[in-house]
């Protein structure tokens, strides 16, 4: 600041007298954030049927027909994810959001497309870990699987039915 402005300033504030203490008013502190760690429920045993190629598996208390409507795809398919070109780590923690997320919404029947594995030199690495997570750790939220119709994905793909929230 120069001298000239400062004389200006003084002027401008020549009658002025300083206040006692400070002015200021303490804010308060906001608490942090509660943060929910979502978790899965927990895993249950189901019935598993197949012969390496087409599967179905269901929750105790699913019925036979029930399981057999799902098989031939005669349910109404709320979502759908996609798992494509994705790694076993990747489609494996995409999945595990998937689920939630459905679960957390009240989905009752999903579409999971993982692929045939027909461009992977063992197998269908994929599909395995899909299955391997509904069968093992995501088995809470199932209560029935089975291998896609045709024209929805057939080997390629899995038919979900999922719990509801409790």
């Amino acid at each position: 600041m120069s001298a000239e402005e400062q004389a200006l300033f003084l002027e401008a504030i020549g009658g002025a007298t300083p206040l006692n203490g400070r002015d200021r008013v303490p804010v308060a502190v906001k608490p942090a954030a509660v943060v929910r760690v979502a978790t899965l429920p927990p895993a249950i045993s189901l019935t598993v049927e197949g012969d390496g190629h087409r599967y179905a598996a269901r929750a105790p208390g699913v019925s036979h027909t029930q399981a057999a409507e799902l098989r031939r795809g005669k349910v109404h398919i709320e979502d759908t994810l996609d798992l494509h070109g994705e790694t076993v780590e990747k489609g494996v923690a995409r999945l595990r959001v998937f689920l939630l997320e459905a679960n957390r919404i009240g989905r009752r029947c999903v579409l999971l497309v993982h692929g045939k594995g027909t461009h992977s030199d063992h197998g269908a690495p994929l599909r395995e870990a899909v299955l391997g997570e509904l069968l093992g750790e995501c088995s809470g939220f199932v209560r029935a699987l089975s291998t896609a119709a045709p024209a929805d994905g057939g080997e390629g793909a899995t038919y979900l039915m999922l719990r509801g929230n409790r």
